[in-house]
């Protein structure tokens, strides 16, 4: 895959959640562009470090960290509440961070599923919450990662057992997590029309990235055979990186929205579920009450004079 070449972003801001992987080659590509980068994570330490790295490697000291944790909504909205009231513009939102396949079923403080927490409903609130300064900064850009995994077997919404308290598997909980993550790339479009604000998913590719810690020492025939198929079968966190860094910044995303990409490129999802727009609206509207939130975003046509 090669390098996206990316246009000067002097004066944009964007936000990415996680420091390391795909966050770390999303903030370098974007800091060579000239943008200020803020990564969101819960381990401040290492973040930090990773963030001198990207400031010695771009030559751009605009690159900060911030405290956030994907696994507490009300560490979510202390972020977000603490961002609206700097006042600082915000360009790019790259929905980032995210677990696969834990092995036993956990559930956060909130009372969620690890995985759908992480990889969804965090994220699902943040976009929400940033929503202001989204629309003040306008044109902005939003981007989701979803994975291949949404056209797993396993993939489906279990909307009447969300947290699959009665049916976890590792593989079910990260295809339902990331079907969601496209299913919001999808209604939020929608609801997203005339605010110059836009919103598509992507599917890295299968990376060779710290996401695959809970999956490796159950892998099929061992740690040597694990280590034959990260060889021959994925590719770098700077490769995985490179479709969202594409959407993020490049002219022919501009305007696209409600689209999934892969390989730098459009593609087409194989799970019927996504072509089921009712479905979009029924999960979206679930996922406002489990984050808390009264109201969403109405779509431009459902809006009425006063």
């Amino acid at each position: 895959m090669k390098i996206v070449d990316v246009p000067d972003q002097t004066g944009k801001v964007a936000i990415i959640t996680g420091y390391r992987g795909l966050a770390y080659y999303s903030a370098k590509a974007l800091a060579k562009a000239n943008a200020e980068v803020i990564l969101l994570a819960r381990n401040l330490d290492k973040a930090k470090e990773n963030a001198e790295k990207l400031k010695k490697e771009t030559n751009n000291q605009k690159i900060s960290v911030e405290y956030m944790d994907l696994c507490k909504f009300d560490s979510i909205r202390a972020f977000s509440k603490s961002y609206l009231e700097s006042k600082k513009p915000l360009h790019i939102l790259m929905n980032n961070a995210g677990i696969m396949a834990v092995r036993k079923r956990e559930v956060t403080e909130d009372g969620n599923e690890l995985q759908f927490q992480t990889n969804y409903l965090g994220h699902f609130l943040l976009t929400h919450l940033l929503l202001p300064v989204l629309k003040e900064s306008a044109p902005s850009r939003i981007v989701c990662l979803s994975s291949l995994a949404h056209m797993m077997p396993q993939a489906s919404i279990f909307m009447k057992d969300i947290n699959l308290e009665h049916s976890y598997s590792p593989w079910r909980g990260y295809c339902q997590s990331k079907l969601a993550c496209l299913f919001f790339a999808y209604e939020m479009s929608k609801r997203l029309v005339g605010t110059n604000i836009t919103i598509n998913a992507v599917h890295p590719g299968v990376v060779d990235t710290g996401l695959w810690v809970h999956f490796e020492p159950y892998f099929p025939f061992g740690h040597t055979f694990f280590n034959i198929f990260k060889k021959y079968f994925t590719i770098t966190p700077e490769q995985g990186a490179q479709t969202q860094i594409f959407v993020a910044t490049s002219k022919e995303c501009g305007t696209a929205t409600g689209r999934y990409y892969s390989n730098c490129r459009r593609a087409i999802s194989f799970n019927y579920l996504s072509y089921i727009p009712s479905l979009h609206k029924a999960l979206y509207e679930k996922s406002l009450k489990m984050v808390g939130l009264e109201k969403g975003i109405e779509p431009e046509g459902n809006k009425k004079d006063n």
